[in-house]
């Protein structure tokens, strides 16, 4: 249609219309920040919740939802169930959101319309270009959300996508029974439900019938994501920024990048994957939402009517999302939104009151929230940040550290989340000049040059500006003069504290202003230690208390109480000092020590998963200013240990790698297998630092030689790691920073510390502390909580090995920061750690005992399992005993007690070699019917019989045996002049790695057996595999007429780093250009011909990552 009048301003929406609401997570019956119960229609929710108790088919399930949905006032599309109806829509709510008033109401003949070729060009160079995919859509939405776009005319206009600033304006529809073909005609998916918002389809729901769990909801969207998404033309829905998961009775969302980065990890690491199989780490990532008082909100009905009101989700959309410079879209938890909720409300209510003047500046314009350890403070802090800087309420916010290295770990953090959102200070002058900054709106820094800067400048303009000041970690340094300082010359401040351990009047030093309260307000909200672990957002711990010698135990009883008695001691007098002299004399003395570091290298494997499969790390390398992410592949975890002086963290250093070295010189070590060690402590005043007094933590006495002695292993690590730190001020920083990173992946195996590294430092790859000094209340929590971050299957626990008695230490503490208001009767310490060993060890016995008796293994080391419904059992049991395996073999009586032998490593192989059977089989079953294919539709019934059945492949692996161990089968044949291909195909079916290599296996074990004299097996395996690779590369590049040494190039670096797929742009590769659809029928396009070639070579990497991988 034709235009009257070129608009070229770009739209007005500072005023919203009348009737939109700008609070989060309201809708007219429910408000998410208060109790769910006290939801207006509460009551009837949950009476129709238990009518509904009768077996519900997944189609009645989609209803309910779908009529839930609408009487929130959703349009629901019934007929939109295709590509051609869903881009019609997208065209006609695009037009009608971006319609201007002065345009007139949207019509056919009134309001913005695109013509065709407009819309086409918007289509083609904007929202579905061929090269972007499920990031740069994410980009599209939660960073651009406009389109500059020129229209035939000329005019260039803003075509907005979403609108973040006034949320419930975007226009929401739900769809259901969306239909992607296949290429033999049928319907390859159908989608369940999805949520448009503007057109575009943002949010999906993937629902099954009561009776199957939610996990196999999950790989049904891997699946979509996987492969059907990517098949509609334009790709739509790419578009997807949250998943939802339900079964009716359990109900999870997540990111569309958590869905992203487990199809990479599938793809990169396993490759065999069946549908269904193992959710591996990323369904750990998925979270529950909650009301305030953190009360799951798991029915699907009642989930619909709190996350999906549509006010909610258009905030959590636009508002509550972020996606990071690592590409990380980031989903916020309930409790991080409510918290971040809270404070702005706090700030909205200070602003409005009568006399906000005198408001601003006192507790009332304050408080502080609780948010355990691990459950993601600093997000909830950096969008706290943010969106009181979005709201003109304050001119400034404050982020304050009470540490230098957690100012910089926090700015690191903040500009993860947003490239340059923040700006970070290295001295009290450039503080000064940030704040002064008119166009610098977030400032990190510390309690010290905050302080400082009063001192220094106490006329700063500043000082008169509303700023918000948040403090990380309250519950330590800011509670003495410099918090003082800070009250005292800023008059218009809003401050708030976020802490995982506050004190209380049963765990502060006494006196007035000593507990949370009393310094910055009333609790805003609260998120628990046992709230975190039951909900799966952190993981339990396991605790061993373990006495290295009777001598040293009955030692360290006695000198106990005495030195607790001297910590609990506002200010040391000359006896306590004595005293503590006397404990550290005992508990520090060589003996002991290299007692506990012979028992550190003794089981630092077993504790740390050493002995187990590989997995994938993402690390990232700078080079030339620019900086490169990859992929590596690391074994097992790494450690922190806690020792009570720096005298004594001096003397645990000597002696681990002493001992390491004797064990070298006589042959029991391998030299490339010794232990990384680091360490690290506080260098004020030439090593003279006493901190941390009154945390339940000892004091640090270093002796006069510290310093020097700090020297020594700057020059260990600058040799280890080929860099060229010192102690001198700045490069003793860059020497944190760099053993910070290097914990982070895992380059480091053990980092000994005083009380750095035990507050605020995250990292995912640490498992086990090890702890030699005494511990209570908030610091005993925070050290304990460097453990227990989720990462994979894996790590199923936070490992804490103590050699001091904390165990009364530990239920105090545990009792004071656990809240047991949600726990369902059960105590904060049954939830916050794993199980007795005792209980665990029996119901592995019992497992093994079921699984021998259910499917026994004949004389030939055969098992027999036929039907459909064996298989599922089979795969029940295994998962039962892969689990409980997995879990005790962290305990140290779990060898005393022979656990390992219960299953021996052969009968292992033979009843995993069953399990990747039937994983395979399940796998091209379930690929059958996703392609319509006349197979997949006979065994329709079979699919439906392991809808609930999860393979848990990454634990699979940790029984697996790799190269080492078929050549060590090959060699000992060889030398015995004896056949064991038996014993070599039995061992390769039972690893899911190998199974792919089996043909190359078995054709150099006959090799090398006919060979008379075949020297090294090492050498002539790598000399047979190379030429085989290379033989099998080239037969692909002549069959594809491909670029060989292009394709070299990539095959090569992809075996580098370990992954298993080819990523990046084909078109080097590829010697014939072609056409992108490809205009002769007969012949082949570039789609088509790309993704053959991609096929082949991720086929031929499968074939040889185990076999080549990292060379």
């Amino acid at each position: 249609m034709q235009r009257s009048t070129p608009v070229e301003t770009v739209p007005d929406y500072s005023h919203p219309t009348e009737g939109f609401t700008e609070r989060i997570l309201s809708s007219d019956t429910f408000t998410v920040l208060g109790d769910r119960t006290e939801a207006p229609h509460y009551d009837e929710w949950a009476k129709a919740n238990e009518k509904r108790k009768g077996l519900q088919t997944e189609a009645q399930l989609e209803a309910e939802l779908i009529d839930t949905l609408r009487d929130q006032g959703y349009e629901y599309l019934s007929n939109l169930t295709d590509e051609t109806a869903l881009i019609r829509n997208l065209r006609e709510q695009l037009e009608r959101f971006n319609t201007r008033p002065e345009e007139g109401a949207y019509g056919p003949n009134s309001g913005f319309h695109f013509t065709d070729e407009e819309f086409d060009r918007l289509l083609t160079e904007h929202l579905a270009r061929s090269n972007d995919g499920i990031l740069e859509k994410a980009k599209l939405i939660q960073e651009e959300r406009f389109i500059d776009f020129r229209l035939d005319d000329g005019t260039l206009r803003n075509i907005m996508l979403i609108d973040a600033v006034y949320p419930a304006r975007n226009r929401m529809q739900v769809v259901n029974q969306y239909r992607v073909p296949a290429a033999n005609g049928k319907t390859r998916n159908r989608y369940d439900v999805t949520i448009l918002v503007n057109g575009l389809p943002l949010v999906h729901i993937e629902l099954k019938k009561r009776s199957v769990g939610i996990q196999e909801a999950f790989q049904q969207i891997e699946r979509y994501q996987g492969a059907g998404f990517q098949e509609d033309t334009h790709r739509f829905f790419e578009y997807a920024q949250i998943f939802i998961i339900s079964n009716g009775v359990k109900t999870k969302y997540y990111s569309n990048t958590v869905r992203h980065k487990h199809i990479e990890d599938l793809q990169e690491v396993r490759r065999k994957n069946p549908s269904g199989g193992s959710a591996g780490k990323s369904f750990e990532f998925t979270s529950y939402w909650a009301d305030a008082k953190n009360n799951r909100i798991s029915d699907l009905m009642l989930f619909a009517r709190t996350f999906l009101a549509k006010n909610a989700l258009a905030n959590i959309l636009t508002r509550y999302c972020i996606l990071t410079v690592d590409q990380d879209l980031l989903v916020m938890r309930p409790y991080q939104i409510a918290a971040t909720e809270r404070i702005i409300n706090c700030v909205k209510t200070a602003d409005k009151s009568k006399n906000s003047d005198k408001t601003f500046g006192t507790k009332k314009a304050g408080g502080y929230i609780w948010h355990t350890t691990g459950s993601g403070k600093t997000l909830t802090s950096f969008k706290t940040a943010r969106r009181l800087a979005e709201t003109g309420l304050v001119e400034k916010v404050i982020f304050v550290v009470d540490r230098k290295d957690l100012d910089y770990q926090t700015m690191l953090e903040y500009n993860n989340f947003q490239a340059d959102s923040v700006s970070s200070s290295s001295s009290t002058r450039q503080l000064s000049d940030r704040l002064a900054d008119r166009g610098t709106s977030i400032v990190v820094t510390t309690i010290h040059k905050l302080s400082n800067l009063t001192n220094a400048e106490p006329k700063h303009p500043v000082y008169g500006q509303r700023v918000a000041i948040i403090f990380d970690e309250c519950h330590r340094s800011q509670f003495g003069q410099m918090n003082a300082n800070i009250k005292k010359y800023f008059k218009n401040y809003c401050m708030f504290g976020f802490t995982g351990t506050p004190i209380f009047d049963g765990n502060s030093a006494g006196g007035p202003g000593t507990t949370t309260g009393e310094v910055f307000g009333e609790c805003l909200h609260t998120y628990t230690v046992v709230d975190a672990i039951r909900d799966g957002n952190v993981l339990p711990f396991h605790l061993e208390y373990t006495n290295t010698s009777p001598t040293f135990a009955c030692l360290e009883e006695s000198v106990y109480a005495e030195e607790i008695a001297a910590e609990r001691a506002a200010t040391p007098d000359a006896k306590e000092l004595e005293k503590l002299a006397k404990a550290k004399a005992v508990l520090e003395s060589p003996e002991r020590i290299e007692a506990i570091a012979t028992y550190i290298l003794d089981n630092y494997d077993r504790k740390t998963n050493q002995k187990e499969r590989d997995y994938d790390l993402k690390k990232s390398r700078t080079i030339n200013k620019v900086t490169e992410h990859y992929v590596e592949r690391v074994r097992g975890f790494n450690s922190i240990l806690a020792t009570s002086s720096i005298d004594a963290a001096c003397t645990y250093y000597d002696a681990l790698n002493t001992l390491q070295e004797e064990r070298i010189a006589e042959g029991v070590l391998d030299p490339a297998k010794k232990l990384k060690v680091a360490i690290i402590y506080s260098q004020g005043n030439g090593g003279q630092l006493i901190d941390t007094f009154g945390e339940g933590e000892n004091y640090e006495f270093p002796t006069g030689d510290t310093g020097s002695r700090m020297d020594g292993f700057l020059e260990d690590y600058n040799t280890m790691f080929g860099t060229n730190f010192s102690t001198d001020g700045d490069s003793f920083d860059n020497y944190y920073k760099d053993v910070s990173r290097r914990m982070k992946v895992r380059e480091l195996d053990l980092l000994i510390v005083v009380n750095m590294f035990l507050t605020g430092f995250d990292s995912k790859t640490v498992n086990t502390l090890w702890v030699d000094k005494n511990l209570k209340m908030h610091g005993l929590v925070q050290a304990y909580s460097r453990t227990n971050r989720i990462f994979n299957s894996v790590k199923r626990s936070g490992n804490v090995v103590c050699f001091r008695d904390l165990e009364q230490a530990t239920k105090d503490a545990f009792t004071l920061f656990g809240d047991t208001e949600n726990s369902d009767g059960q105590s904060a310490l049954d939830i916050a750690f794993t199980r007795p060993y005792k209980e665990a060890f029996e119901e592995y016995r019992e497992a093994v005992t079921t699984l021998r008796e259910e499917f026994g293994m004949d004389e030939g080391g055969s098992i027999t399992v036929d039907t459909p419904e064996e298989k599922a059992r089979y795969i029940k049991l295994m998962n039962d005993v892969l689990e409980l395996r997995q879990e005790l073999r962290v305990h140290d009586e779990f060898i005393r007690d022979g656990g390992d032998e219960l299953i021996s490593d052969y009968d292992m192989q033979g009843y995993t070699g069953v399990y990747n059977d039937i994983y395979d089989e399940i796998r091209e079953m379930r690929k059958a019917r996703e392609e319509g294919t006349d197979e997949g539709e006979d065994r329709t019934d079979d699919v439906d019989l392991f809808a609930n059945v999860h393979f848990l492949t990454e634990l699979v692996k940790q029984q697996e045996i790799g190269v080492d161990y078929i050549l060590a089968l090959i060699e000992a044949a060889h030398e015995s002049n004896s056949d064991a291909t038996e014993d070599i195909e039995r061992a390769v079916n039972s690893s899911s790695e190998l199974r792919a290599s089996a043909d190359i296996i078995t054709d150099f074990s006959k090799e090398y057996r006919n060979t008379p004299n075949p020297g090294d097996v090492y050498e002539h395996f790598n000399r047979y595999v190379t030429e085989r690779r290379s033989r099998e590369e080239d037969e692909i590049v002549r069959d594809e007429n491909l670029d060989p040494e292009e394709t070299q190039r990539v095959v090569n670096r992809a075996l580098k780093e370990g992954r298993r797929t080819i990523s990046g742009k084909f078109t080097s590769l590829i010697k014939v250009k072609m056409p992108i659809f490809g205009g002769d029928p007969s012949s082949e396009d570039a789609v088509s011909k790309t993704k053959r070639v991609k096929q082949r070579l991720e086929k031929h990497l499968d074939r040889f990552m185990s076999l080549l991988g990292g060379r």
